[in-house]
């Protein structure tokens, strides 16, 4: 254990080190802010694999657990301290980041709203392992050469029913929501997807100027609750113009239907990821014992983490096809340029991430490839327009 505490304060070192001092930082502000949001993902991302391991191997905690004799109770004290570990052994990291943000500007949120906002976010997070570990225990007991895939067909209709009442009942907890108010910029916005064919997406406004300054837009939810949902910060500090490319890229993702793309690639990742902890879980025995619950969950976190870059690449491939269709449905592209660079400006963000680092963390393209294929396509424009002039 002390060895394993040791390597990892050396390994933070070594990347807070290397981040804050010799990494290529590209951005539009003179800062290091960048560079030090690397330095913390980096920092934070063994965190969760370490804590299981070292719980795996504890098997003398475990099997007192299991002594219990309420199933609700132990599995409540055991889920308490696979949470309760990880926030406080992440807290001091995330404290930390919280005061970098606020210093740099990029968070207005005071200190015990941040806090509050944390405590919700870990007590959703427990009622969702506590609910899943419950069904999980139950179905590996009774089917133990089939519970992964009994298992995954539990997992579906619990993930649309999910991603169906997030917007309506889970986002609210954290921010407000109305209707985007009644003016220029909402008529613009619906001539825009009434020209797309998409009369039915609802338009919001979400108040997190109280939080943050950087801008932001995304569609979210299903069926008869999608929405396009356009921070106040976006409306208060981008020109309408830009303000409508951003929102033409959001419709982008609503009529390629990006959000059941994501939800059919989440459903077929978590069937391999059952099918194959099933398989493996047939050589254990009592692999429903928490010992082999938290050795399960150990191999999730490791399964997650290496296909976390494939991921993260369609996710990219989703965000570059809304780009190329905001940039064919805008006439003029300058307020496109600079949006990204507000963007970019806003967020202090590395606009040219390392190969290595876009694999492991981005889920969109970079600013600087989002600006070189607005600027391709205004010089190709420019060169067709030369073109179309010479021959009159």
């Amino acid at each position: 254990m002390k060895k394993m505490v040791l390597g990892y304060l050396f390994y933070i070192s070594v990347i807070l080190i290397y981040f804050y001092y010799f990494y290529p930082l590209e951005a539009f502000n003179d800062t290091r802010y960048g560079a030090l949001s690397h330095a913390f993902f980096f920092m934070k991302w063994p965190l969760q694999l370490l804590l299981l391991y070292t719980l795996w191997k504890k098997t003398t905690l475990f099997e007192k657990l299991e002594r219990f004799r309420s199933e609700l109770g132990k599995l409540s004290l055991f889920v308490t301290l696979l949470i309760g570990l990880e926030y406080l052994v992440s807290l001091p990291l995330n404290m930390i980041w919280y005061f970098i943000t606020v210093k740099e500007g990029v968070r207005t949120q005071t200190f015990f709203p941040w806090l509050v906002d944390g405590w919700t976010s870990t007590a959703l997070f427990w009622l969702t392992l506590f609910f899943l570990l419950l069904v999980a225990r139950y179905v590996i007991k009774k089917f133990q050469r089939m519970w992964g895939v009994i298992l995954w067909l539990m997992v579906i209709p619990i993930a649309l029913f999910i991603t169906f009442i997030q917007p309506i009942w889970i986002d609210p907890l954290f921010d407000n929501f109305s209707p985007l108010e009644e003016g220029t910029l909402r008529e613009e916005i619906e001539l825009l997807t009434e020209q797309a064919g998409i009369q039915d997406a609802d338009l919001f406004e979400v108040d997190k100027s109280e939080k943050v300054s950087t801008y932001n837009a995304y569609v979210t939810g299903i069926f008869q609750h999608a929405r396009i949902v356009l921070w106040d910060t976006t409306i208060k500090g981008l020109e309408q113009s830009e303000i409508l490319f951003i929102i033409a890229h959001e419709i982008a993702h609503y009529l390629y239907k990006h959000v059941y793309l994501g939800i059919g690639l989440y459903l077929l990742l978590s069937f391999l990821v059952l099918l194959f902890l099933q398989e493996v879980s047939k050589k254990w025995r009592k692999s429903y014992t928490f010992p082999m619950l938290a050795k399960l969950l150990f191999l999730t976190v490791i399964i997650l983490m290496l296909t976390q870059p494939a991921s993260l690449w369609v996710s990219r491939q989703m965000e570059i096809q809304a780009d190329q269709y905001a940039i064919e449905h805008t006439e003029n592209l300058e307020p496109a340029l600079t949006s990204y660079q507000q963007l970019a400006m806003q967020s202090k963000t590395d606009i040219s991430p390392a190969p290595w680092i876009v694999w492991f963390r981005s889920s969109h393209p970079s600013i600087a490839d989002r600006i070189f294929r607005i600027e391709k396509e205004i010089k190709k424009r420019e060169t067709n327009e030369g073109q179309v002039s010479y021959k009159d």
